[in-house]
């Protein structure tokens, strides 16, 4: 009979500039673990994601989870989540809310880094003070979100295709 492995102690912090390799190589490996991407298909992507980063992170938050790897904190984790200040009207003033986006963890993080990443956002944005978060969950992520708190809010999402790149 073999011992159980130790849970790996698992860290949740904000994300910065330097994080943004890390942050790419994670979005690669989880959507190669999915089959949605060949493993080495679009040999672009890093260069693009560390164009948005530099573009973007200005008004996105991104935590990573990490775990300690032979002695290094390795990220097998993030959640982005963007803000978004809504135009003052009169009787209304300007609100924030932030959009939910891009929750991953790879196939191989401890059990539990969703609910860790997902908690560190909604401190946020309490303490930020954001009215509301918002989200367009997969159909697999659904049930996660809410058991977390999120209801639904109706079928009031439209999109139009603008044709753009």
């Amino acid at each position: 009979m073999s011992a159980a492995s130790p849970a790996l102690e698992v860290r949740v912090r904000r994300a910065g500039e330097p994080d943004g390799d890390a942050v790419a190589a994670l979005r690669r490996a989880w959507l190669e673990q999915r089959g949605r991407v060949t493993p080495g298909s679009d040999p672009g992507f890093e260069h693009g994601f560390a164009t948005w980063w530099r573009a973007e992170l200005s008004h996105h938050v991104v935590w990573v989870a990490e775990v300690i790897t032979e002695g290094d904190w390795r990220v097998v984790g993030s959640l982005d989540v963007a803000e978004v200040a809504a135009m003052p009207a009169p009787g209304r003033p300007g609100e924030r809310w932030g959009y939910v986006g891009s929750l991953v963890a790879l196939g191989a993080a401890p059990r539990g880094v969703p609910r860790k990443l997902l908690g560190a956002a909604v401190a946020h944005a309490r303490d930020r003070g954001l009215v509301r978060l918002v989200l367009r969950p997969s159909p697999a992520g659904a049930a996660f979100y809410r058991a977390a708190g999120f209801v639904p809010a109706g079928d009031d999402m439209v999109v139009l295709t603008t044709g753009g790149p």
